[in-house]
């Protein structure tokens, strides 16, 4: 079964480490924590502290793609894109955890991973048991996790800045956007990036424009040139982001995908992907200094 959810055709797939660097010595050292947290005995966050010298900014939370991060799953062959972007929060002064979503089974693990070969061909929804694996990814399933991470980052923040924000990236913009609008957490902001907004109504039965309307937070989108149309020209998602503070910044060049896994090889990713980051870090500074609390 192929089909356009999530991920449209063309996109960017996992982001391949050379199986030879695997858990060898000269893979970055990661600067964060893998734990449990409070009150729960399987939910896992990978936390980075900010940085000591810098004015504490604020707690985000990290929703990934798919795939395997390496902070979550050391013996994955992803690439650490994700780890150089929540690293580079918390050198601004962001305490950051990235929310174990899939525990041991993220995508690539529990269904398929692309081959070296077919790289730029790979489509997750024609893998057998791929469709299954998302659908068995529902908020009931995912919200307890979101709500143990924001309750351990309020706990842990100081009296004077509870603020929490969320980035997220693919399938991670669904979840921060479906967290919103059923308002059980109030983010004080958010960035997504290639926005697959559209699993709430191809996947998981619900309305995706009616949803996005209910987000009640600032958000940012970075739109990639196969993303969905909803969220350029007068399109319903691009308005109902503009309705709460937030924006679509449209990167026409780019395959969904691509900050999180395109090839910065290619000096038009290099490019896009560093003004995506820029973009990130100036939405959330805006932002998070507006609204300073998250209270559940």
């Amino acid at each position: 079964m192929t089909t356009p959810v999530c991920c449209p055709p063309g996109s960017w797939p996992q982001l391949l480490r050379p199986k030879s660097e695997i858990n060898k010595d000269h893979a970055p050292k990661l600067a964060g924590t893998l734990i449990t947290l409070p009150e729960t005995t399987d939910y896992n966050a990978y936390v980075v502290e900010p940085k000591a010298d810098v004015k504490f900014l604020g707690s985000i939370m990290v929703f990934p793609d798919i795939y395997s991060v390496r902070a979550l799953t050391p013996n994955c062959r992803s690439g650490d894109r994700i780890g150089s972007i929540y690293d580079a929060l918390a050198e601004k002064g962001y305490r950051v955890a990235l929310l174990s979503l899939f525990g041991d089974k993220p995508y690539d693990l529990a269904v398929k991973g692309p081959d070296d070969g077919d790289f730029e061909r790979f489509d997750s929804f024609a893998q057998a048991g791929g469709v299954d694996w998302f659908k068995q990814q529902s908020y009931s399933v995912l919200s307890p996790k979101v709500k143990a991470c924001a309750k351990f980052l309020q706990n842990v923040g100081p009296d004077d800045n509870k603020a929490i924000g969320v980035v997220g990236f693919c399938f991670g913009t669904w979840l921060l956007s479906k967290t919103s609008a059923m308002d059980d957490i109030d983010f004080s902001c958010a960035v997504g990036c290639h926005p697959a907004t559209i699993l709430e109504s191809a996947l998981f039965g619900g309305d995706e424009v009616a949803m996005m309307k209910s987000v009640n937070m600032p958000t940012l989108f970075l739109w990639a040139g196969n993303d969905s149309e909803i969220y350029i020209k007068e399109g319903a998602g691009k308005k109902a982001l503009e309705a709460t503070g937030g924006q679509v910044v449209e990167f026409g060049d780019m395959l969904h995908g691509w900050v999180s896994r395109g090839d910065v090889a290619d000096k038009k990713v290099k490019r896009d992907f560093e003004k995506s980051v820029n973009l990130m870090f100036d939405f959330l500074q805006k932002n998070m200094n507006l609204r300073k609390c998250a209270c559940m």
